[in-house]
């Protein structure tokens, strides 16, 4: 499987290239910066047309959305959708375990600052106190990017993805819910995650389905 991985990253490099920017960009900041710098420098850049923009885009990593695509997708490949619901319930476990297991007591910025600070809020989006970290939106949107690279075979054109995912991330910060950190390590859970059982299963879901589909038979 290490193979297949290796074949992967190379294969799709044009998202994993700008990807590992991202990480190493991001990374830094979080080293250079406080927990309170970092979510208040995206916080506070607001627009009316940026609250419109950001409460859309935030949809893309709500598991409805990913559930959707893959039910879509079983009308042409069974295997499509099948590894696109093995992605995602892998991933989005990993995260709700360490969310509810493990970093529980870590608090939202609506509970990190309470009432003593003025955070910019989008009607409409609704704000928790717990369960901070990972963001678990971030980590969909980063599986289902990679999803669709392979499902796409966007060798060329997967920066694309990568920009898509990176701006769903930005936006749950954005929309006061997450901290920069919790970004950071949810893309890191949806893409190690959707990389590893592509690597794993879509050969032999491959043999197994072929090109079956519901409109393909």
């Amino acid at each position: 499987m290490i193979k297949s991985v290796k074949n992967i990253l190379i294969e799709y490099k044009s998202f994993f290239y700008l990807y590992v920017l991202f990480l190493v960009l991001l990374g830094f900041v979080l080293i250079t910066y406080s927990k309170e710098e970092t979510f208040w420098f995206v916080n506070s850049h607001f627009s009316p047309g940026a609250d419109v923009f950001f409460k859309g885009l935030t949809t893309l990593g709500d598991g409805i959305f990913f559930a959707l695509i893959t039910l879509i997708l079983a009308l042409y490949r069974y295997r499509w959708a099948l590894l696109g619901l093995i992605i995602f319930i892998t991933s989005a476990g990993i995260a709700q375990i360490l969310k509810h297991a493990f970093f529980d007591e870590i608090l939202r910025p609506l509970g990190y600052f309470g009432s003593k600070v003025n955070l910019h809020t989008v009607e409409g989006v609704t704000l928790h106190v717990n369960n901070s970290f990972p963001s678990g939106h971030t980590t969909t949107a980063f599986a289902l990017a990679v999803f669709l690279l392979f499902v796409f075979k966007l060798h060329k054109n997967g920066w694309i993805m990568t920009i898509i995912a990176i701006l769903v991330g930005y936006s749950r910060v954005y929309l006061a819910v997450h901290f920069p950190i919790d970004v950071y390590f949810g893309s890191l859970i949806g893409v190690i995650t959707a990389v590893i059982m592509f690597a794993w299963l879509e050969e032999s879901l491959e043999k197994k389905f072929g090109e079956k589909g519901l409109l393909a038979k």
